[in-house]
C-alpha cells in the first residue's frame, strides 16, 4: 500500500501513514498533539532516507522503514524492512538472504521514485525495477500508459476517477430501471419471479 505524508498545522510535526490509494484521508490525527495532520504532497520521510535527517533516524521513532544492507561476507546487497516499534534500527545487523551470514552493514541510499530520475529504482506504481528513462517509456507503452513527467495535479486525477465512478453508477441504475420497467424485459421478469431464471 502507498505511503502518504502528513503535516500537523498545530505543532509542526510530520509523519507518514499507509493507506489504500482509494481511501487516503485528507486529515489524520497528529501523533504528537491533539491537532489534525493534513496530507501533503512530497517525498515521504521513508523515501527520502536522508542520513542527515536526525528526526527520521531517531531510534525512538515508530513505523516501518525499508533500508539497504550489504553482507560483509559475500558482498550481496539486499533490502530489509525495519520495524522501529520492535526496537530495531538501521544499525541493527541483518541476516543475509543469500549466504545466511548475520554480519551486514547499512548502506545509506535514497529510497526514491522516478521524480529524481536516478536509476535503477523500483517503481511502485508500475511494479517493476526500472533501468532507465527509455525502459520506463517502454514499460508504459506496453501497458498502454502515458508517462507523466514533472508535477501533476493529484486532485484533478481524483476528480476524473470520481466522474468515471459516478458515470458507471448512473449507467447501472439506468440498466436496473430498464430491466425492472421496460416492456422488452417483461418475459425475463416473469421467469425471474417464477424462480425459473
Amino acid at each position: 500500500m502507498p505511503l502518504y505524508s502528513y503535516s500537523c498545522g498545530l505543532c509542526g510535526s510530520e509523519h507518514d501513514e499507509i493507506f489504500r490509494f482509494s481511501n487516503r484521508p485528507d486529515l489524520v490525527d497528529c501523533r504528537v498533539c491533539d491537532g489534525d495532520a493534513k496530507y501533503v504532497i512530497r517525498m515521504s520521510m521513508a523515501q527520502a532516507n536522508d542520513a542527515g535527517n536526525e528526526k527520521f533516524y531517531n531510534s525512538e521513532g515508530n513505523g516501518l522503514v525499508m533500508h539497504d544492507f550489504k553482507c560483509r561476507a559475500c558482498e550481496f546487497i539486499f533490502d530489509e524492512l525495519i520495524d522501529r516499534t520492535e526496537g530495531q534500527s538501521h544499525n541493527s545487523p541483518q541476516k543475509c538472504p543469500k549466504c545466511g551470514d548475520s554480519d551486514s552493514v547499512w548502506i545509506p541510499t535514497a529510497k526514491i521514485d522516478r521524480w529524481s530520475e536516478r536509476f535503477p529504482y523500483y517503481d511502485r506504481g508500475l511494479g517493476v525495477m526500472l533501468e532507465s528513462k527509455a525502459h520506463r517509456r517502454e514499460v508504459c507503452k506496453q501497458r498502454g500508459l502515458t508517462p507523466i513527467d514533472g508535477d501533476w495535479d493529484l486532485d484533478s486525477e481524483y476528480r476524473k476517477m470520481d466522474d468515471i465512478n459516478e458515470k458507471e453508477d448512473r449507467e447501472y441504475v439506468d440498466y436496473c430501471d430498464k430491466f425492472d420497467n421496460s416492456p422488452e424485459f417483461r418475459e425475463v421478469r416473469k421467469l425471474r419471479d417464477q424462480g425459473r431464471l
